[in-house]
């Protein structure tokens, strides 16, 4: 038997824990079991960062991060919390280093960055506060800035955060002396960009957009983005609501999935050109309602889908020549999940 664990950050507006453990039994093909981990308020995205995990918290006012120690059996021990804030974040993103931790806060459209200690773990300061500003066409999702995403850029030297509300991709320079704007990438009006990931090689990143449902490939270079191509992640005949979610790269970095909350799918491409195209590959029911993240197992075999509104888990094997998903289960459940990391 071959287990591999992992984690799955959580709402906690109903029935969500916070933080649940998985493991996935490679050989027998199957989610063997699924255990809260950690009950905590507000833990929906979750990072692990070598031998810590860093989650979002928020206790009635505060909000912030809580920093856990990983046992050897998988389970957290909490380091500590900062809760020096009262919007609670949608993403997180430990930089290379472990020394700062930068975080995207949808609801007022802002980033932050705290300060960590790289040998503890532990959770320092908040180091700086960024307004976003501006709005979008969409009236409802888009009457001010709404920051979906932050990382750091694989050179190093900037922070790239992604808003829904103004149509924009940002990039900062980042250190103890906080946040600085370099650059600023106006997408398409209305498309609302929500996540990106990045080619191994650095050069190109996927954005993927929640508002237009497409993929839009990037060309990456010293802190600026310029737009090459994009692509939909659903049928141009589907006409009911649906909303673009998580977006990953296969680790090989040969093909790049996408899913699509309400028409329940993930649409898979295949990346050619050293990653300056994707090619749709298919697109492939996911098992449950509202696919809001999923991630690939270390092997590169499986991909494990967390469904919000039915806590429903999707097992798929992965063909590792043809990116194509084939579903083995989805019968295991993580109330509200919306996040999935493996260790």
């Amino acid at each position: 038997m071959k287990e591999v664990k992992g984690y799955i950050g959580s709402y906690t507006k109903h029935d969500g824990k916070g933080i649940y453990n998985f493991t996935l039994d490679t050989e027998a093909k199957t989610i063997k079991s699924v255990e809260t981990g950690y009950e905590v308020p507000a833990s929906t995205y979750i990072v692990q960062h070598d031998d810590k995990l860093y989650g979002i918290k928020k206790v009635d006012s505060q909000a912030g991060i809580q920093s856990y120690q990983i046992k050897e059996d998988g389970s957290l021990e909490v380091i500590n919390e900062n809760l020096s804030s009262t919007d609670s974040a949608c993403h997180i993103w430990v930089t290379k280093d472990g020394k700062y931790l930068l975080e995207a806060v949808y609801g007022p459209g802002l980033v932050r960055m705290y300060k960590l200690n790289s040998e503890t773990g532990e959770v320092l300061e908040l180091i700086d506060t960024v307004q976003q500003e501006g709005t979008g066409p969409h009236a409802e999702r888009q009457d001010h800035a709404h920051t979906h995403y932050i990382q750091e850029t694989p050179d190093g030297k900037y922070a790239v955060a992604v808003d829904l509300g103004t149509d924009e991709v940002i990039t900062f320079t980042f250190g103890d002396e906080g946040f600085k704007r370099v650059h600023t990438l106006d997408v398409e009006p209305g498309m609302g960009p929500r996540h990106l990931v990045f080619n191994e090689n650095g050069k190109y990143a996927y954005l993927f957009t929640e508002l237009s449902n497409e993929v839009v490939v990037l060309q990456y270079n010293n802190g600026q983005f310029e737009m090459l191509d994009k692509l939909p992640t659903v049928p141009s005949n589907f006409t009911e609501n649906t909303q673009g979610a998580a977006i990953r790269l296969s680790h090989d970095g040969k093909f790049l999935y996408a899913s699509n909350r309400g028409h329940q799918s993930i649409a898979v491409f295949k990346v050619t050109n050293e990653g300056e195209k994707i090619e749709l590959v298919e697109i492939v029911g996911t098992g449950g309602d509202w696919p809001r993240d999923f991630n690939i197992d270390p092997s590169d075999s499986f991909l494990v889908c967390a469904h919000e509104v039915d806590g429903v888990l999707s097992l798929f094997e992965r063909d590792k020549e043809t990116g194509r998903l084939t579903m083995i289960e989805n019968n295991k459940r993580a109330p509200e999940g919306v996040c999935v990391q493996f260790l």
